[in-house]
């Protein structure tokens, strides 16, 4: 019996042998029949020729989601794995990782990176594009380092607006449902001078998880509105500029998240019962801004030069009065500190007096002899004991603070595109970037940082049956140093869309401004409490300042191969991946210690099959197996070893379409994940240039777990909501 890790390539060998006895078939078919993507190499190519794993999710496909948001669409990407820290906070990780952070995934928006500079992750809820605008999503499922820099380590996500031409006239939506689920959506296509363009804005609302695993009400929910103005100006016959300014501002719900040194434990103590009772939120004010230009001239039908720039600001404020015992601003507290974070992670089981650790002198012993203080620290702990006794009949310390973060990015990309000969292409290019975060709390200031890039692919075909791929992107980090990623593939064609390829690939990520340059604590802004003596904070995590690139080294082997007269395309994929130098400890500022002692390695394969079965029916198959080894335990939680999806959508008579996906997944945060999601619309044409759309969707959890954490728990296995779409 073969091995698990070896079945998911049965459907490879079994469809290669299948296809001998007709490969001579139909060599010259063009390729211009095939459908295409275009963020594999910067190089438009049919799915046979990318060297590497590529999903497209198409318009089609993301309406039958009735997806809200767009990482529930990625859970139709084999190895994608979703998990939640809240409502408001979203995570899209491939083959895993921590659950926590996004950290190793590109995410682009019509080529613009979404990627924020200073901590490393996608605020997937505060993308200022709509659902409803979106043409594509196309998802490079591997390293592409290559084309798109560091931070491509696993993965690209390119998000496609659909153009102007395509959106003219008004669209008006409303949607409605349970959690608390209101959107609204409307835009308005135009056309003045040589330029076409669609102005979209959108608000969306709901109140994101019930309650908590021990039943409280969950805070997490989130408002925002949004506006987007994309357009497309012909500069002459061979030249195009396109253009989009976009806006957004919301608020999401969080609860204080300041970790409290001494928790309360007896309300028959003053401070213990005004903690109790001290209930400070740190909502989530966000806003984002950012212009995009994109030049493109056609200099022959063989040349093509492009040029793009775009200036974003994200910003993030949030800031709550937090209270505290009055040792947090303790000298002795922060000596303490200085000698190893652990204990003063340890002080906080002694001062909350559970069970034998009310006794200090065990406690103190404890910390000397399975932590290794230092015995003559010991007198530090019971000073900082005794002060927080004495103060329990009090008042605790409380002060104002603050975790606002500001993040800006401007970049210049010149690209140049070239036919050398009928079986020689190459693009090749740079750019030049710059980054800045701001915090007075994460960063004690300002940091900034350039990146220049040099990115180079060529593709030969030696013969009909074969396409040699080389790549290599050359990148200086003024903060991480140089780098050079290359790629190489080759493919086999058994007919023109039919393809075995293998590729070999190295990426890096480089360590984002918060792991390696965050200069993070407290500043006590209006003091007040019985706090004698400094009013400094006793915690400052400093980051290490020479963190190193994490390295990933990718080997893969696959099928892709498109059955025209069927309707029917199948990709396979095996892989083996390994990631060095990987920073995936927790960043918090009691545990700040990141380093690069961790390592990953995921072997398997994944599947995806898309079929239109009829003009009416469309099926839709993936699977992931992934095989794991991962040396820090937080790196294991969002990996599951088994998980992928099933769709079927139909259109019926009456202009009645419907959707029905189940998604599943074997362990996610080591949670089970089963849901079905189901969609029926239908179609009222008002007149011969308006029609009406009805549309309900439900989603039903199959499973009883939280989502991701305990605590993320609806009250309910079910959510629906209902929207209404007008077009004239």
């Amino acid at each position: 019996m073969a091995s698990p890790l070896y079945r998911p390539f049965f459907p490879l060998l079994c469809l290669t042998a299948s296809m001998h006895s007709y490969a001579m078939d139909d060599l010259t078919l063009s390729s211009t029949e095939l459908p295409s993507v275009l963020s594999a190499t910067r190089l438009k190519q049919s799915p046979a020729e990318v060297p590497g794993s590529m999903t497209v999710i198409d318009r089609e496909l993301i309406r039958a989601t009735g997806a809200r948001d767009i990482p529930e669409i990625l859970r139709l990407v084999p190895g994608m794995k979703i998990g939640y820290l809240d409502g408001t906070r979203a995570n899209a990780n491939y083959h895993g990782t921590n659950t926590t952070e996004a950290r190793r995934m590109q995410v682009l928006v019509d080529g613009r990176s979404v990627y924020r500079p200073g901590l490393a992750t996608v605020d997937w809820s505060d993308i200022p594009l709509a659902v409803e605008d979106i043409e594509r999503i196309e998802v490079f499922r591997g390293p592409n380092t290559v084309t798109y820099g560091a931070n491509a380590l696993m993965g690209v996500i390119n998000i496609i607006s659909t153009r102007p031409e395509l959106s003219q006239g008004t669209r008006l939506k409303v949607t409605q449902g349970n959690r608390g689920v209101k959107d609204l959506y409307g835009s308005q296509g135009f056309e003045f001078g040589n330029s076409l363009a669609r102005l979209s804005v959108f608000g969306k609302e709901d109140t994101g998880f019930d309650s908590d695993d021990d039943g409280n009400d969950f805070r997490d929910g989130r408002r925002l509105n949004a506006v987007n103005l994309l357009g497309d100006t012909t500069l002459s016959a061979r030249q195009t500029l396109s253009w989009q300014f976009g806006a957004k501002e919301g608020a999401n719900q969080r609860d204080n998240d300041y970790t409290v040194l001494a928790e309360p434990s007896n309300t028959a103590f003053t401070y213990d019962r005004v903690m109790s009772e001290h209930q400070a939120n740190s909502d989530v004010t966000a806003r984002d801004y950012f212009a995009q230009l994109h030049w493109k001239n056609d200099l022959s039908p063989s040349h093509r030069l492009e040029i793009k720039t775009y200036a974003q600001h994200m910003e993030r404020l949030s800031q709550w009065r937090a209270c505290d015992s009055p040792v947090v601003f303790s000298p002795e507290l922060r000596t303490l500190y200085q000698a190893g974070n652990v204990y003063p992670r340890r002080i906080n089981y002694i001062l909350r007096n559970r069970g034998s650790w009310g006794d200090p002198l065990f406690a103190a012993n404890y910390l000397v002899n399975k932590d290794g203080l230092p015995p003559e620290l010991l007198p530090l702990v019971d000073s900082v004991v005794a002060e927080h006794a004495a103060a329990r009949d009090g008042q605790p310390a409380c002060w104002d603070l603050n975790e606002n973060l500001r993040e800006t990015r401007y970049e210049i990309e010149i690209q140049n595109t070239m036919q050398l000969a009928d079986n020689l292409r190459t693009v090749f290019g740079g750019s030049l970037r710059y980054d800045e975060a701001s915090s007075d709390t994460l960063f004690g200031g300002r940091v900034d940082n350039q990146i220049g890039q040099l990115f180079g692919h060529l593709e030969y075909r030696p013969h009909h049956r074969w396409l040699l791929h080389a790549g290599a992107m050359a990148e200086d980090d003024r903060l991480s140093g140089f780098s050079l990623s290359p790629r190489v593939a080759a493919h086999f064609f058994l007919r023109p869309t039919h393809s075995l390829r293998a590729v070999y690939s190295e990426a890096v990520r480089s360590p984002d401004m918060y792991e390696n340059n965050a200069n993070w604590t407290y500043t006590a802004d209006n003091l007040s409490g019985p706090v004698s003596g400094s009013d400094q904070y006793y915690a400052l995590a400093q980051g290490p300042g020479n963190l190193k690139q994490e390295r990933m080294r990718s080997h893969e082997v696959g099928y892709n191969g498109y059955f025209h007269d069927l309707g029917l395309s199948i990709d396979i994929k095996g892989f083996y991946d390994e990631i060095r130098d990987m920073i995936s400890q927790p960043l918090q500022i009691v545990n700040f210690v990141p380093n690069n002692n961790s390592f990953s390695r995921f072997t398997g394969a994944e599947t995806q099959i898309d079929w239109s079965l009829t003009r009416a029916d469309r099926l839709r198959l993936t699977y992931a197996y992934v095989d794991f080894v991962a040396t820090n335990r937080l790196d294991q939680r969002l990996t599951a070893r088994n998980s992928g999806s099933a769709a079927w959508l139909r259109q019926w008579p009456g202009k009645i379409d419907s959707s029905l996906i189940y998604y599943g997944a074997d362990m996610l945060n080591e949670r089970r994940f089963e849901r079905l999601d189901s969609r029926i619309a239908k179609r009222f044409d008002l007149t011969s240039t308006s029609h009406l759309n009805l549309a309900l969707t439900w989603q039903y959890r199959l499973d009883d777990e939280g989502l991701t954490w305990p605590e993320n728990v609806f009250n309910s296995r079910s959510q629906y909501y209902l929207s209404a779409e007008l077009n004239f």
